[in-house]
Parts: structure tokens; sequence; C-alpha cells
């Protein structure tokens, strides 16, 4: 009986060590697959374009189309913009709110980073998800801004005026990066309050 007992136990610690050896393995693995298809950038990689326009219809988030992308002004040394997203009943202020500050922290340093625009206008408004035309008016926002002002900000957040550090390359393909990421969310309200100055 205890060698029954002896030997059930030995195998249970076999069993344990290995399921450990099993979890390191498969976390070295997705480590090792989460960095390979995603890496920085430098500078000269930075998808750049000749305007917002093309900037904004390449990238697909707003579009004329589907109403929530409007050139209110399309002369590019005092462009004026108008984006919308869609929110539904139910949405409290509070989420309303920060996805408006969010969508112009979103395509001011998106059109600084991927243009040589200086100055731009962005008004957000939240647009309705099953009505196109309607628009939320009670939480529309104007912010014009220059470079010089994200240039500031980009050196206070992140010690750089280098905006690649905003995108990644994921399968060949740039997306937004964890400190895009940190302007939108984590600094949402610092970050929009700077650039409204």
């Amino acid at each position: 009986m205890k060698k029954t007992l002896l030997i059930a136990s030995i195998c249970a610690l076999l069993s344990c060590s290995n399921d450990k050896k099993n979890e390191s393995v498969t976390t070295e693995n997705e480590t090792k697959i989460e960095t390979s298809q995603t890496q920085n950038i430098s500078p000269s990689e930075l998808k750049k374009y000749n305007s917002v326009k093309e900037m904004l219809e390449d990238a697909h988030d707003f579009t004329v189309e589907q109403g929530t992308l409007k050139f209110i002004n399309t002369d590019e040394k005092n462009l004026h913009i108008q984006v919308s997203k869609p929110t539904i009943e139910g949405d409290s202020d509070k989420t309303i709110n920060e996805m408006v500050k969010r969508d112009i922290v979103y395509i001011a340093f998106q059109a600084f980073a991927q243009t040589s625009i200086n100055k731009i206008t962005i008004t957000s408004i939240p647009i309705d998800f099953n009505n196109k035309k309607k628009y939320y008016d009670e939480y529309k926002r104007t912010v014009t801004l220059t470079r010089d002002r994200a240039d500031q900000i980009m050196q206070k957040e992140f010690d750089t005026k280098d905006y690649s550090i905003l995108f990644v390359s994921l399968d060949e393909i740039q997306t937004p990066s964890d400190n895009f990421s940190k302007l939108k969310f984590q600094d949402l309200d610092l970050v929009y309050s700077e650039l409204s100055k």
C-alpha cells in the first residue's frame, strides 16, 4: 500500500513538473510570435501621404460615403474636417465624450505623423448608429491645432518629436502602437486638454 502511494505521489510530481515545463514553453512561443509579428519602424519607414484626405481614405476609419467624414474646408493650409463615430442608445455621456475626444486626438496625431500638414481643425460629432443622418450636436467639439503644439505634446509624453513611435509594423502593415494607445486612452484627458489650449 505504501509502495502504491509512493508511486502515485512521484507520478503526480512528475506530471506537475511537465505541466510547468509545457507552460513555460508555450509562454516563450507566444512571446516569440508576438514580437515577430510587430516591429518598431524608423522615421524613414513611416508611411506618408500627400494629403490628409488621402490618409483618411486609405485608413477607412471614417468615410464620406457612410457620413462619418466631411471636408468642411479642403484647403490644406486651412484644413477643417468633421469626423463622426456611431453611437448607440444607452451609451453614457462619459463614453460618448471620451469617444469624441479620442477621435480628435487620433486624427490629429495621425495627420501630423503621416502628412506634412502644419495646421488642422477637427470637429468630432457622434452620429446615430441606425440613422446616419442624425448627429448629436450636444457632444460636438472642435479643435484647431498646429504641428508645433503636437510636437510639444510628443516631447512631453515621450521625450521625442519622432512620430514614427506612434506606429508599428504588423505583418508589413503599419498600425497604431502602444504609444498611440497611451495618447488615446491612458492620457486622453491630459492630451486632449493640451491640444485644446
